[in-house]
């Protein structure tokens, strides 16, 4: 019971039902294809360019949203499980104290956007939240970035959001119109910045003058964007792509449409274009239940196999 303590056996319990939940996560994992890895705050440092951090202050920060570690991002899940047996004195001293209501060293944690990193107290973590803990007392030091993590972040669209801060940066977009537009396809940030370029000459051709790159870009928002994401809209056809974005959409109905208008001609419609594409390239609800029963079928089978092994 909480307040009269637990034994040293009954916390070598804890820690071992604990490993048990982080081999039940690594398949449900598989099933559902959630990030189950804390993300690396070096890796996190580097690809966002980040290199100045404040001086911390004291917060109550929501267990939830600690989805990354500075240096044992190895050894924990995204739960903050201990996936390794190494763990097990330092977690069962820590359990034994978290029932008996003794006080603890505050965690340290780096903030960037809406998620946090440890900096100090991984197993701190890992036994509050195991416990039920919805927050923790944190000394956290905040870190800006243009780009917003959240806790759903991986390292692909940890990826993702590099590019994006490098766009960004080379063409101040998200200043210039107000907007932030995302994509999630790798080197698809460069398309889009092709898209604005070759915008920029058309209009300088039409108008018989210099644009500028802010001329350009709200004249391309406006005439081609927006207009585009409209059809994509009232076809529905975001659906048919999970996980993709109304801007990886534009791009890529924008290319099939040249595509099919180079082929049949220019009668082809951009709603024609928008439909065709999903019915070629988005996924059909019976084919995806199919394809995600085989893969992860397999995936699950392959962890349990490993599970009886060790």
């Amino acid at each position: 019971m909480v307040g009269d303590g637990v034994s040293k056996e009954e916390a070598r319990q804890h820690f071992r039902e604990a490993r048990k939940q982080a081999f039940v996560n690594e398949v449900l994992s598989a099933l559902s294809g959630r990030p189950r890895d804390l993300l690396p705050f070096p890796e996190v440092q580097r690809r966002l360019g980040i290199g100045f951090c404040s001086l911390g202050r004291l917060e109550t920060v929501p267990v939830e949203k600690i989805v990354g570690s500075e240096g044992r991002y190895h050894d924990f899940d995204r739960e903050f499980l201990p996936l390794h047996a190494d763990s097990e004195g330092r977690w069962e001293r820590l359990d034994i104290a978290f029932h008996r209501m003794e006080n603890v060293p505050s965690v340290e944690l780096y903030k960037v956007g809406d998620a946090y990193f440890v900096r100090d107290g991984n197993h701190r973590v890992s036994v509050a939240r195991r416990h039920g803990a919805k927050y923790i007392d944190a000394y956290v030091i905040d870190c800006p970035s243009r780009v917003k993590l959240d806790q759903g972040m991986n390292v692909s669209r940890l990826i993702a959001e590099e590019e994006h801060l490098q766009f960004l940066q080379r063409t101040r977009l998200d200043e210039i119109l107000g907007q932030d537009i995302r994509l999630t396809a790798t080197g698809a940030y460069a398309a889009l910045e092709g898209h604005l370029q070759g915008h920029r000459y058309f209009l300088g051709q039409e108008l018989k003058r210099d644009v500028t790159p802010e001329e350009a870009m709200r004249s391309w928002y406006e005439r081609v964007y927006l207009p585009t994401v409209e059809v994509i809209r009232r076809s529905g056809i975001l659906e048919r792509f999970p996980g993709r974005t109304e801007s990886d959409l534009y791009l890529w109905v924008i290319e099939h449409h040249y595509y099919l208008r180079e082929k049949y001609g220019d009668s082809v419609s951009l709603a024609q274009a928008a439909d065709s594409f999903a019915s070629h390239y988005g996924v059909k609800p019976y084919q995806r239940v199919i394809d995600w029963l085989a893969r992860k079928v397999a995936s699950t089978v392959g962890a349990i196999l490993v599970w009886f092994r060790r």
